[in-house]
């Protein structure tokens, strides 16, 4: 009896340890509640992430004129599905020149830079075209101030050629594409640029979506405005653009004819650094960048003093005014309209070759096309180098020139070079 009863009284009391707390089970569907809460909200965010990125397609392909992939360009800069369109700005195939700008948002309210496109139609008839052109000055970041070496580095890297050049060239944060229209049309040639705008460097990633947005974009407004071409394919590789100036014994690719001449000659106050990018043969732009460093500036500096009776001080030189040389050619339509400096604003034209304002030019026809070959030289360098000036921009001109088989020379006077 007593046994069965204990065994009784075992038994219940047994139950409670066996069920989970009241508060354990609460925990449990709030748990379970939240993970519904936060699947269903995943799927929300999803789905809003899904439709904002539709509008966005939707504002670029309205704002670039259907000229690019909206996906591609929603792509670049880690992939973006929220973006705005400034609404000022509108891709238009019947203007000379018309842009998209692409901004991406940030926080409620903001918006930052994302990229940009810009489409330019060459008039057949040159004198229908009223695009002007001021030469670019100033190559290097005078913003330091003094605190390093100005010349080592660049503020813009020169241009690099897609593949030989035929398609079109790249900077840093920007790839221009153009296709050459066939005779007998309205328009010469089309031109596209895409541009990164946001704050870091293209990635090579970025860069050759760039390329491919340009290629895109002047592809069809060519065939959409009747201009018939044949575009290259882009090229398998896209050599990184660099800002830092090296040594110009060295210097190769547009820059190579400087490396000769100086071994051929020898340097003296000439410029001891250079910042070239490949030659392309068909490039209808490039460029090659020369200065001289700090240390060769003060070596040369006691010499010019006793030239000039108020030579400029050597401290605003090395900071605010370094000495460098800029040769330069464009070829086809990217001719038209370019002007010296910013106080003459004398016109360079095909056809004819001078000076004016720290510039020299030079002219030819390259596959038929018109070139200009261009030289600027820094205040007071052009005064350093006076008497080298002249075999100095002869050199650049015939390697430009030969490297492209271009023909109808025309040259700057000796007295051009000897006034200064």
């Amino acid at each position: 009896m007593d046994e069965t009863k204990s065994a009784g009284a075992s038994g219940p009391a047994e139950e409670p340890s066996r069920r989970p707390p009241k508060v354990l089970n609460a925990l449990f569907c709030l748990v379970a509640v939240a993970g519904i809460g936060l699947s269903v909200w995943a799927v929300v965010t999803q789905l809003s992430d899904l439709r904002a990125r539709s509008e966005s397609r939707e504002r670029i392909e309205a704002g670039c004129g259907g000229l690019v992939d909206p996906d591609a360009v929603l792509g670049l800069n880690g992939d973006v599905d929220r973006v705005e369109l400034a609404d000022r700005y509108r891709i238009d195939t019947a203007r000379r020149v018309s842009n998209c700008v692409v901004y991406r948002v940030g926080e409620p309210g903001t918006t930052y830079g994302h990229s940009a496109l810009t489409l330019t139609m060459y008039p057949a008839d040159p004198n229908d075209d009223e695009r002007q052109a001021a030469l670019d000055d100033d190559p290097f970041d005078l913003r330091r101030g003094g605190v390093d070496d100005i010349t080592a580095a660049a503020d813009h890297a020169v241009p690099h050629p897609l593949g030989d050049g035929g398609l079109g060239e790249y900077e840093s944060h920007m790839v221009t594409a153009r296709a050459l229209c066939a005779d007998g049309g309205g328009l010469s040639s089309v031109e596209a640029s895409a541009i990164a705008k946001y704050a870091d460097l293209a990635t090579p990633e970025d860069r050759r979506t760039l390329a491919g947005l340009a290629r895109q974009a002047v592809e069809r407004a060519a065939e959409e405005q009747g201009c018939p071409s044949e575009l290259p394919a882009l090229p398998a590789e896209f050599p990184e653009p660099v800002f830092a100036l090296a040594p110009a014994d060295g210097a190769g690719g547009t820059c190579a004819w400087y490396g000769r001449l100086i071994a051929a000659e020898g340097r003296g106050s000439l410029p001891d650094r250079a910042l070239a990018s490949p030659a392309g043969k068909a490039s209808a732009h490039d460029a090659c960048l020369l200065a001289l460093g700090e240390d060769e500036t003060r070596r040369i500096w006691p010499a010019y003093e006793k030239t000039t009776e108020r030579p400029r001080d050597l401290g605003i030189v090395l900071s605010n005014s370094p000495l460098w040389v800029k040769t330069e050619t464009v070829v086809g339509d990217g001719t038209r309209g370019i002007r010296t400096g910013l106080q003459n604003r004398t016109s360079i034209r095909p056809g004819t070759a001078g000076t004016d304002e720290f510039t020299w030019w030079a002219s030819s026809v390259c596959d038929g096309r018109p070139a200009l070959h261009l030289m600027q030289v820094s205040y007071p360098y052009d005064r350093i180098l006076r008497d080298r000036l002249e075999p100095l921009f002869r050199a650049y001109v015939e390697d430009a020139t030969e490297r492209r088989g271009c023909t109808g020379v025309v040259l700057p006077e000796a007295a051009d070079f000897a006034r200064r």
